[in-house]
């Protein structure tokens, strides 16, 4: 029987999301800040427990450069792990969905491969189950495309999409 509960223990159960996905367009519309980032490594400060966006540890990212909204200096730091792998979307543009890292136990993408980069649809937190409250976090809408690895900055398609898009809401 012991056996039995330690297996049970280790078991992540898939995420669900009740009623429609979001596609790209209100993604884009609803994040506060939307960056390019490289990961750097790991952060000093431990993962935070207690939210659907749980991790044992936390990842420092560089911005690189910031499309939408603004940030303050510095590093941004929170929950993720680091992978030795690429993770691309593989999913046509604009993506509906996330990454495939993203698509079970907390229904988004936590790792993170170190040098590579990212774009981040950031948005600050209302509750506690996705980050601590007023907190920049990717993880604000479940198995969608809101942290992306890319590959190739001049030609990535996820990333030309999102600034097309950008540009046609500045111009009217």
């Amino acid at each position: 029987m012991g056996m039995l509960l330690a297996f049970w223990a280790e078991c992540a159960w898939p995420c669900s999301v009740v009623g429609p996905l979001p596609t790209a367009s209100p993604l884009v519309a609803r994040a506060e800040v939307i960056a390019i980032v490289r990961a750097q490594g790991l952060s000093e400060r431990p993962g935070e427990e207690g939210s659907m966006a749980a991790a044992r540890t936390q990842v420092r990212f560089r911005v690189l450069q910031t499309l939408k909204g603004t940030l303050p200096p510095g590093e941004l730091v929170f929950n993720g792990e680091l992978t030795g792998e690429d993770d691309p979307n593989d999913r046509p543009v604009p993506y509906d969905f996330v990454r495939p890292g993203g698509r079970g136990g907390s229904c988004f993408a936590m790792s993170y491969r170190p040098d590579a980069e990212y774009l981040l649809l950031l948005r600050r937190s209302e509750h506690r189950s996705f980050a601590q409250p007023n907190e920049l976090t990717p993880y604000w809408s479940a198995l969608a495309p809101t942290n992306e690895q890319l590959f190739g900055r001049g030609d990535d398609p996820w990333l030309a999409w999102v600034i097309r898009h950008l540009s046609k809401k500045a111009g009217g």
